[in-house]
């Protein structure tokens, strides 16, 4: 490729310096060189015509004539960019994934849901392990764990809260599958460097004793409603009663047409697991078997209030407890004399289940039944009249040491509270109750030793 010159003197000058450069440059003495054809896309060159022959120049002796040389236009050589670099691909993750379906009642009707455990092996991992070629003990340890999350006992159905906030019955089969097939699979995927996902599916489905028809033959299907309290603040001794309560409302089945809570309940003895806690007595706060089954009895009395059932028998505490707020929701028992109780106008049993959570302190109970026509919706408590606390009060109490003083109830006004209860059917409202408590004022109490 012809050398670009940008001024015509220096060439003259280079030529004339070396006759080797001159020859290199493959430039004629004569005839003179035709005009060089204009680039594409530029106008040509204009040549004023001579007046008159001009001369030959005189050749210097021993050297080529030189003429300047106009150098044609070039197009500048751009290099090619450099391809981008290309980042190795990591090698792919190996998803090892279980897959079944449970039998199911949603919306009253039997359908399935799926059912899948996942073990991922990232890619990182699994390089390393394709390098050496074999399942190793951590590895191992691994799937063993993947396949025990595949629980080979059935579960009794239940019903189930779902994303949605949706409850559905589900019948959790016990599953099994061939341990040795999927182990041997296991080590090929890691052989061969090529298989990114392994499949595996139950050879065997064992149904539970309580499956969706114990429900559906008694048209209990649909979510009725649910209570909650708190019992941050409880003594262990507490805990425990609330837990032992608890357990009567536990998956249990009701079938009749007025439900009791102390039949539900039973005997509240220490035989039945109820310790010695703190209960309400008269004009103070004593120990007593049982302390703290007024937590469950509020909860129950929420949820089947919520529910809709008509009220037969309640009766709210003496006095506001911080346990129950919101107030004035709040049902107390006492055996045998004080019962809960309500008509069951669902038109079928009753199916309750509850659950506790210690770290946060909170008791849910649900109730379920048969699907009904209309919701209630139960209005914030009304707060008609307050009383303020009287001073505080002192007793004396014989397990104390003397002089030994100790703080057993807690001031709280008294006050008469009314709650709405809203039966609504396609946004009307068609029925309203309200339901009333009185609480007197409560002082502090301090339980002082003789």
């Amino acid at each position: 490729m012809p050398r670009v010159f940008r001024s015509p003197l220096l060439l003259t000058l280079a030529l004339l310096a070396s006759p080797l450069a001159a020859a290199s440059q493959e430039i004629p003495a004569a005839p003179l060189p035709s005009p060089a054809a204009p680039a594409p896309g530029r106008p040509a060159p204009t040549v004023p015509e001579p007046s008159a022959p001009t001369p030959e120049p005189t050749p210097l002796p021993d050297t080529q004539p030189t003429l300047p040389v106009t150098p044609a236009p070039t197009t500048p050589v751009v290099a090619p960019a450099p391809p981008p670099a290309v980042k190795p691909r990591p090698t792919d993750s190996l998803t090892l994934r279980f897959e079944a379906s449970f039998p199911a009642v949603v919306d009253g009707k039997k359908t399935s849901v799926p059912y899948r455990e996942t073990l991922v092996i990232p890619p990182e991992r699994l390089a390393l392990l394709r390098a050496q070629g074999k399942v190793t003990v951590s590895l191992d340890a691994d799937f063993s764990a993947f396949l025990k999350r595949i629980s080979p006992q059935p579960q009794d159905a239940r019903f189930e809260a779902q994303p949605d906030g949706q409850w559905i019955i589900v019948q959790r089969n016990g599953l099994k599958l061939d341990e040795t097939a999927a182990r041997a699979a296991l080590g090929s995927a890691i052989k061969d460097g090529q298989t990114t996902l392994l499949k595996f599916t139950p050879t065997q489905s064992l149904a539970p004793k309580r499956t969706l028809d114990y429900f559906v033959s008694r048209g209990i299907t649909n979510f009725l409603a649910a209570g909650q309290t708190g019992y941050d603040g409880s003594s262990p001794e507490r805990i425990t009663n609330i837990h032992v309560g608890t357990h009567a409302f536990q998956d249990r089945l009701f079938e009749g047409k007025t439900f009791s809570f102390n039949q539900m309940l039973g005997p509240i003895t220490t035989r039945a697991g109820f310790v010695t806690g703190l209960v309400i007595a008269g004009e103070r706060t004593a120990s007593g078997i049982g302390g703290g089954i007024c937590q469950v009895s509020t909860t129950v009395f929420r949820a089947l209030y919520g529910a809709g059932l008509p009220i037969v028998e309640r009766r709210n505490h003496s006095y506001q407890v911080y346990y129950y707020d919101p107030q004035g929701l709040d049902a107390t028992i006492y055996q045998p004399s004080q019962d809960l109780r309500f008509a069951n106008d669902t038109g079928g049993p009753l199916w309750f289940q509850s659950d506790w959570d210690d770290a946060q302190k909170l008791l849910v109970v649900r109730v379920f039944g048969k699907a009904r026509d209309f919701e209630v919706q139960v209005q914030e408590p009304r707060i008609l009249s307050t009383t303020p606390s009287p001073p505080d009060k002192t007793v004396y109490d014989a397990s104390l040491k003397k002089g030994e003083r100790k703080q057993v109830d807690w001031a709280a006004s008294g006050a008469v509270i009314e709650v709405d209860r809203l039966f609504v059917r396609n946004g009307q409202v068609f029925k309203r109750d309200t339901l009333k408590s009185s609480y007197r004022p409560w002082p502090n109490i301090f339980a002082v030793g003789r």
